[in-house]
C-alpha cells in the first residue's frame, strides 16, 4: 500500500487524475486555485472568520467531534464571491460526473464550510463521510466527494487532514494502524480531492497560527445535503448565480424517472427553478 497520497497538477488532464482516485481513494492537485483567486477567497473570508461566535448541535460527541478550537462556516457562497466559480470548476465537476452519476441522476453540494483549525485543537476521530447517511446503502458508495482547498499551508503539525489511503476498499468494520495514515500536506492552492468512504479527520494544530480550509463536498442528489444552503444563501443571491451554481444549491428538481424512480425536491408539484424566475 501506498503511505501517502499521489500529487498531480491542478493544471493537468482530469482524465489523468480519475485513475489515481479509485486506485487510492484521494488525491493531491497542486496548484489548483491561482494565487490572485487564492488572495481572493482569503480577503473576502477574514471579517466572516474576525466575526465568528462559537456555535452547538447540542450534541457532545458531536461537537466534541467538530472541535473546541476551530472555526467552522457555512453559506460560503453568500461570504465569499469569488466562491461560485470555484464551486462549478469545470476539473471539479468532471471528476463528480465520473464517481456520482452512476448512481444518481444528477448531485448536489452537500456542504461548503470553511474550517479553521488553531493552535490546541486535539486531531478528529477518523471518519468516512459517507457515514453522515447511516440509512444510505454502501452499494451506492461512494455517497459523497469532497475537495479540500489549502486557504493556508497544510502540514503535520498544523493540523493537515490525516488519510488512510486505499481505506475505501477496506471491510467497513476495519480500523487502521498509525503506519497506514498519512498527512495530506499541502501548498496554499492545493487541493485534495477523495471519496467519501475513504478513511479520514482533521488535524492537531501544534503550531501558534492558524489552518484554513474549505471543504466543498458534494453528494448523491436523492441524498438530504449535510448543509441547508436554503436558509445560509439568500434567494436574492442565489438569482444572480450561474445556473449550474443554482442546481448544486438545490434550486432544481431531481428526476429519477431514468432510475425507475420518482421526483424529489418539488415546489409546488414543479421545480424550485420557479422560485428564480
Amino acid at each position: 500500500m501506498t503511505n501517502s497520497l499521489e500529487i498531480i497538477s491542478g493544471e493537468g488532464d482530469v482524465s489523468d487524475v480519475i485513475p489515481v482516485i479509485e486506485r487510492d481513494g484521494g488525491v493531491t492537485l497542486s496548484g489548483f486555485l491561482s494565487l490572485k483567486l487564492l488572495e481572493r477567497l482569503n480577503r473576502e473570508l477574514d471579517p466572516h472568520v474576525a466575526a465568528y461566535q462559537q456555535r452547538t448541535t447540542h450534541i457532545e460527541a458531536y461537537d466534541d467531534f467538530l472541535g473546541a478550537q476551530t472555526i467552522r462556516l457555512h453559506g460560503i457562497c453568500a461570504k465569499a464571491e469569488s466562491f461560485p466559480d470555484v464551486m462549478i470548476d469545470h476539473r471539479v465537476l468532471a471528476i463528480m460526473d465520473h464517481f456520482l452519476l452512476p448512481h444518481c441522476s444528477s448531485y448536489r453540494l452537500s456542504a461548503a464550510e470553511l474550517i479553521e483549525i488553531h493552535k490546541g485543537e486535539t486531531a478528529q476521530s477518523l471518519h468516512r463521510d459517507d457515514a453522515s447517511w447511516h440509512g444510505a446503502t454502501w452499494s451506492a458508495s461512494p455517497l459523497v466527494l469532497n475537495v479540500m482547498i489549502a486557504l493556508t499551508d497544510y502540514t503535520p503539525e498544523n493540523g493537515a487532514t490525516v488519510i488512510v489511503p486505499q481505506s475505501h476498499r477496506w471491510d467497513i468494520s476495519r480500523r487502521p494502524e498509525p503506519n497506514e495514515c498519512t498527512a495530506a500536506v499541502m501548498k496554499a492552492g492545493d487541493a485534495t480531492v477523495f471519496l467519501g468512504n475513504l478513511i479520514h479527520g482533521g488535524g492537531s494544530n501544534t503550531t501558534d497560527g492558524p489552518r484554513r480550509g474549505l471543504s466543498v463536498s458534494y453528494c448523491l442528489g436523492w441524498l438530504r445535503p449535510v448543509e441547508t444552503s436554503f436558509l445560509t444563501v439568500p434567494l436574492e443571491l442565489v438569482k444572480t448565480l450561474p445556473e449550474r451554481a443554482q442546481a448544486l444549491l438545490g434550486y432544481d428538481i431531481y428526476d429519477g424517472t431514468p432510475h425507475g424512480a420518482g421526483m424529489i425536491g418539488m415546489y409546488e408539484v414543479g421545480s424550485p427553478r420557479e422560485l428564480l424566475r
